[in-house]
């Protein structure tokens, strides 16, 4: 799993490459916390490079999502694969973190 961020405007992007899943999802873990509490309020994950997401991986971007909440921030999802985009929707995460098509779309949504 790799992860690599950039700053556009006010918003921080996350990139997730590769699967995220129960195998070293600790130190994915760790690393994504520490993102969300790093001070940042608006993030758009872009899943466009991650082949897989497990129910760990789930409670990954659910752990991140809620810590961004509880400081008043937020999360959007983009460019997910097909297979992601099916456990996102089944898992119904759909309802409590807006997915978009593309990083456009996501960073247009807080205009």
């Amino acid at each position: 799993m790799n992860i690599a961020t950039r700053q556009t405007q006010d918003v921080l992007i996350v990139e997730m490459a590769g699967r995220l899943d129960s195998y070293g999802s600790g130190a994915v873990s760790d690393e994504m916390v520490g993102i969300a509490k790093s001070g940042v309020k608006r993030i758009i994950l872009n899943l466009d490079k991650l082949e897989f997401v497990s129910s760990a991986g789930l409670r990954i971007i659910l752990t991140m999502a809620k810590l961004l909440q509880s400081t008043r921030g937020e999360m959007r999802i983009c460019n997910t694969k097909a297979a992601v985009k099916d456990v996102l929707e089944k898992s119904g995460f759909n309802n409590l973190i807006k997915i978009f098509d593309d990083e456009e779309a996501a960073m247009k949504s807080w205009a």
